[in-house]
């Protein structure tokens, strides 16, 4: 595409600190905006950009705190925006927050930690000549874009392993399958917690409250806040699968005790009357002879044996075992 085509992706310029700050100037015409990306600001890097925007101090405490829920604020000149993103490696979720500026003319996105999702929502800003004329409006709602689709492949994953829990669950119950339930449903809820308020905040930015969000631009936002109300209910049926597979084990683990139980019930019920048969018959011993008589000795003998042959078969026939 030649250099002077108008449909060209326009970057008018490109700088990076060493503070890992980074400040881009975007689109074309009416729509041009600056982008400024803070990765871990230093506290002189928050304070020069909060004087340079005259950006509000609670704004700013919220930046400079890192604790926040999914929430948008209207202050007048530009938007205060929370978002967050999940990531989950060998079991371990982890929760990621980006506060955003959003204004007319500029966008600001800090976060402590590198963010992949926002170098592919820029390069996908970029690729595409139509979307210079979009405005910062649409340039975040590629990064929220991005943030999102990293959700259904984490919560595939998870469903393969509820799916290998319930089997465990009927199959080879341990108490390791229990404590896995029980981090899975820890994971769940913190997607629950991240998930829930940003839905809100799709839905507040897909409304026309805000002068800032484009009526075309709204549509996408909209379309995040249907994909995030999927996700909640596949989070919310995740959940509720690992109820019954809790309930299944503990059911399982209640069933084994008591077939344990009935196991050594049976036992000690047949080596009862063995017991007292041996005990009375040891006590009338006279010269090695019960009662004197030879063949009380083999009868005795004989009771032993067949005294719990025919309470195991009665015990057979009622189906207690």
């Amino acid at each position: 595409m030649p250099a002077n085509d108008p449909r060209a992706p326009v970057v008018h310029s490109f700088e990076m600190d060493r503070d890992g700050g980074r400040f881009v100037e975007l689109g074309r015409g009416r729509r041009v905006f600056k982008w400024y990306d803070y990765q871990a600001p230093s506290p002189e890097q928050l304070d020069a950009l909060q004087q340079e925007f005259d950006l509000h101090p609670l704004a700013m405490e919220d930046v400079r705190s890192f604790d926040e829920r999914a929430k948008v604020l209207d202050f007048g000149a530009y938007l205060f925006i929370t978002v967050h993103s999940l990531t989950r490696q060998n079991g371990d979720m982890q929760d990621h927050e980006i506060e955003i500026f959003l204004a007319r003319d500029f966008l600001i996105t800090i976060h402590g930690e590198p963010m992949p999702e926002v170098d592919r929502a820029l390069k996908r800003f970029l690729g595409d000549p139509k979307r210079q004329d979009l405005g910062p409006d649409y340039f975040l709602y590629l990064i929220v874009d991005e943030l999102t689709n990293n959700l259904f492949p984490m919560l595939d994953h998870m469903d393969d392993e509820i799916d290998i829990v319930e089997e465990e669950t009927l199959d080879r119950a341990t108490p390791q399958t229990l404590r896995q339930i029980f981090e899975l449903k820890h994971e769940l809820i913190q997607m629950r917690r991240s998930v829930a308020p940003m839905r809100d905040v799709m839905n507040a930015l897909a409304g026309t409250r805000y002068g800032f969000v484009d009526t075309k631009t709204a549509l996408y936002f909209r379309d995040v806040y249907d994909r995030l109300s999927r996700i909640y209910e596949l989070i919310e049926t995740a959940r509720d699968l690992l109820g019954n597979a809790l309930d299944t084990y503990l059911s399982v683990q209640s069933n084994r005790l008591n077939e344990v139980s009935k196991t050594l019930t049976i036992i000690a019920t047949i080596f009862l009357p063995i017991s007292f048969i041996v005990g009375w018959g040891g006590m009338n011993f006279v010269d090695f002879m019960p009662f004197g008589d030879p063949a009380a000795f083999w009868v005795l003998n004989l009771l032993l044996l067949v005294i719990p042959v025919a309470m195991l078969i009665y015990f057979k026939r009622k189906g207690w075992f």
